[in-house]
């Protein structure tokens, strides 16, 4: 073969072994953003069948250890990652440094299976494990709730974490525990899961019920749109969920998102949709993310109702196949706007909607007075004297009147001392105080079910858990540490023997 025609020929051959290495190139490429697909829809199933298929394909291991991180085996992630090649790159260091934290977190942890319900609860402390049967029947509904309202069935087992601290949360999750701490975030949805805080890590609990419908909601959203769905989308839709899994209750919508918002645009304190950044939790303090998780509720509320229940679907399905998180291509194409446009109608049509938010009412007391009498009123009352407990109180009682804390220390003190119906009178009504205090409703369905209103307790009851389920009178309905307790429910007598073994 002459000269010529042998180089022709080596050309031919060096093409041909370029077409090929590209056609293996993205057929690799194609396999391993199938498999990272599934992981973020939270279809490990999917994803473990594609590895397996695929396992020598370049990528593979990194999706491995990602996967590992979505079923929370934090120990095999780290152990994958810690590969030369993969903690080399900066993706892969990142993923070994929150594998590594997270392996230590979660070292002798209790995991808990409820097959038939479907969600796996897994503990950081052991002494939370009487709080999982309300975790699963608050999980279960929520998860109702977004296959109603979204259209979304959640993958089994619904993965929970429960953690002691915001060092575990921000351990288990990478959210710095400065944005944690400066915006007050109690849970967070990511890598599959939800990790929250447990309800013993504040002095009085918090709304840890619908702060798990709304974190639920975050991985809903995420299976919907493959993960792409924009911040103020993720964040509205939340906020708009966190409520409907349940019935309503007092304080529900007070002030309104759309007051908030409004009192917000027009003082020039507005965050604004489109200017979130990476994350709400991460804005630089909480009244900045009080604001921003009103507007994008306030924002969607009207998305929906300009558009329907259909649309919102449909947007969900084009995110999905758009492969873009800035929504206004999906925008356009579901509604005819773009996010700028339904920005500036929906602040029109909230300039002249919405109601001014109504001035707060305070206390007409000063905050250390009224610490010095709360702090020796409870010292007077776990030390039993009761009858001292109630005198120390009562010169707070008429300018702090509202304070449901207040009301209820009086009310228990004198319950305590045998005046009970001097304590009913302490306790008063719904109308009468500020916020939705555990303790308070607890010593309210102790009432009632002593006047034989046995379902209007039971709603008490189930108030008050939904706030501070670890207090022990809030677990044993009402009953003070030096009370027994009994029911019917064995879940509701593990929660009392719990909360009584914890001094806070």
């Amino acid at each position: 073969m002459n000269m010529p025609i042998r180089s022709a020929v080596l050309k031919l051959v060096l093409v041909g072994c370029s077409v090929l290495l590209a056609q293996l190139g993205q057929a690799s490429s194609d396999r391993t953003e199938s498999v990272m697909d599934a992981i973020v829809e939270l279809d490990v199933a999917r994803a473990s069948k594609l590895l397996s298929d695929h396992s020598g394909g370049a990528g593979m291991p990194l999706e491995r250890a990602r996967l590992a991180l979505y079923l929370g085996d934090c120990d095999a992630a780290q152990a994958v990652l810690s590969s030369p090649s993969l903690r080399a790159t900066p993706e892969g260091a990142e993923l070994l440094a929150l594998a590594t934290s997270c392996a230590k977190a979660t070292a002798g942890a209790l995991v808990i299976k409820d097959d038939k319900a479907g969600v796996q609860v897994r503990l950081q402390d052991s002494r939370d494990k009487a709080l999982v049967p309300f975790i699963v029947e608050v999980a279960s509904k929520a998860r109702a709730a977004m296959q109603r309202d979204l259209g979304v069935d959640l993958p089994r087992p619904l993965r929970i974490e429960l953690v002691r601290d915001t060092f575990s949360l921000s351990a288990i999750t990478g959210l710095p525990v400065e944005a944690a701490d400066t915006t007050g975030t109690l849970a967070v949805a990511r890598w599959g899961r939800v990790t929250m805080m447990s309800p013993r890590a504040t002095r009085r609990g918090y709304g840890w019920e619908d702060t798990l419908a709304h974190e639920i909601t975050h991985l809903a959203l995420a299976r919907a749109t493959r993960d792409r769905a924009p911040l103020w989308l993720q964040e509205g839709i939340a906020k708009r969920e966190e409520t409907r899994w349940r019935e309503q209750r007092p304080g529900d919508g007070e002030p309104s998102a759309d007051a908030i918002a409004h009192r917000a645009m027009v003082t020039g304190r507005s965050v604004g949709i489109d200017k979130l950044g990476p994350s709400i939790a991460m804005l630089p303090t909480p009244e900045a993310a009080s604001i921003a998780y009103a507007e994008v509720q306030s924002f969607v509320n009207y998305w929906i109702n300009e558009n329907g229940d259909a649309a919102l679907r449909l947007l969900f399905a084009d995110l999905k196949g758009i492969q873009s998180n800035t929504a206004d291509a999906a925008l356009k194409s579901v509604s005819g706007y773009t996010l700028t446009e339904w920005n500036l109608k929906w602040r029109a049509w909230l300039g002249e909607a919405a109601e001014p938010t109504p001035a707060k009412e305070h206390p007409r007391i000063q905050g250390e007075s009224l610490a010095r009498w709360v702090r020796l009123t409870d010292l007077l009352h776990e030390r039993g004297h009761f009858g001292a407990a109630s005198k120390a109180l009562a010169p707070a009682l008429d300018p702090a009147k509202g304070l449901a804390s207040v009301h209820w220390r009086a009310a228990r003190s004198a319950l305590a001392d045998q005046r009970p119906e001097q304590a009913r009178e302490a306790l008063g009504g719904v109308s009468d105080i500020d916020v939705l205090h555990g303790a308070w409703f607890a010593l309210k369905g102790r009432f009632e079910e002593e006047d034989g209103a046995l379902e209007a307790a039971k709603s008490s009851y189930d108030l008050a858990l939904s706030v501070d389920p670890l207090f022990d009178e809030v677990a044993c309905h009402g009953r003070m540490r030096h009370e027994q307790f009994s029911s019917n429910s064995r879940e509701h007598e593990a929660l009392c023997r719990a909360a009584r073994e914890i001094r806070r």
